[in-house]
């Protein structure tokens, strides 16, 4: 039975792409924040594992080294009343806000989901709740994760095989030289080519559980259940030798990669390369190859995005509170 002890700190809408954010605060004080995104064939609610993060990804707009605040992993039963009226409307009951028959949630919000499984097996374990209180038919689950150790993805890959869980695994690459995304991804302590083996390994793990990939291929309509994600910066991992280390990685390996456009932070600035470095990519025989402007970006929604004032309100200055006034007005809405 769905707990109701979350506390609603408002429902934002980005009205170029009809993404709808809701942010709640749960009895610990801890911030939960997800996202419902207009997908063409099924629902995307991009949610977080943590109530914040402090692993200190550069890219990120969560990130700020002048907080002293713990990553709280999120419980079960707060995350399902999250999810369940984060895709309704918040009239007192659940009439989901999509008539979509399927769900995709993407554990890419707040926090790194391989530090916090029990709550991915949890959640898995309630899919029937979850379906009966919003009529999904199908639910299928995604994770982006910068792969901080291979004993996390292991057991990662241990859990998803025992339980029959159809989850795909994005690959948080964003430089291929170890010493790079180090200083990118403080925390992701695997070396890039430890990194991909372990992916190849859940690949080949994946396709061979008949219970997981016949699920999968139901929902993706693919059976290839890993993807490398990068996001290209300015100066930063656009140079024509990454590029020939990415195409040498992606050649060599055979997964499929994925760009995601940079929500610019700071004097980080989008690269103008990207079109260069998918043709490049383009030659190589049989591999996938996809951009994406991530939705919601007016509210925040794409991975590293958030509305930071909830989390960085004991620090905000007084420009940045009537910042997030102005935001707050602009995206408010009344459900």
């Amino acid at each position: 039975m769905l707990q109701n002890k979350l506390i609603s700190l408002g429902v934002f809408k980005d009205f170029s792409d009809d993404s709808i954010k809701s942010v709640f605060k749960a009895e610990n004080n801890g911030i939960i924040e997800m996202t419902l995104i207009q997908n063409k064939k099924y629902d995307v609610v991009c949610v977080p594992t943590h109530h914040f993060c402090n692993l200190g990804c550069k890219m990120c707009h969560l990130t700020n080294n002048k907080l002293n605040k713990k990553m709280i992993p999120i419980k079960a039963n707060d995350f399902i009343e999250a999810l369940c009226k984060s895709t309704c409307l918040q009239t007192g009951y659940f009439k989901r806000r999509t008539e979509k028959k399927n769900v995709l949630i993407s554990f890419m919000g707040v926090g790194e989901p391989l530090l916090n499984q029990q709550l991915i097996l949890d959640v898995f374990k309630n899919e029937s709740l979850i379906k009966k209180t919003l009529g999904y038919i199908d639910v299928s689950y995604a994770l982006s994760t910068t792969i901080p150790n291979s004993n996390l993805f292991n057991n990662l890959l241990t859990m998803v095989d025992k339980n029959n869980i159809p989850l795909k695994v994005h690959f948080s690459l964003h430089t291929p030289f170890d010493h790079k995304r180090l200083d990118l991804l403080p925390s992701a302590k695997t070396t890039v080519n430890e990194a991909i083996l372990l992916l190849k390994t859940y690949n080949k793990k994946i396709q061979c559980n008949k219970a997981i990939i016949n699920e999968y291929i139901k929902f993706h309509n693919s059976s290839i259940p890993i993807e490398i994600h990068y996001t290209l910066i300015k100066n930063e991992n656009d140079s024509e030798e990454e590029l020939n280390k990415v195409y040498d990685i992606i050649r060599d390996n055979q997964i499929p990669i994925k760009f995601l456009t940079f929500n610019p932070k700071d004097n980080l600035q989008v690269s103008d390369k990207q079109e260069e470095w998918v043709e490049k990519l383009k030659q190589i025989p049989n591999i996938i190859i996809k951009t994406y402007s991530p939705p919601g970006k007016e509210i925040g929604s794409s991975c590293g995005e958030f509305t930071k004032h909830y989390y960085h309100e004991e620090i905000e200055t007084e420009e940045e509170y009537l910042e997030f006034l102005n935001w707050r007005n602009r995206h408010k809405i009344d459900f």
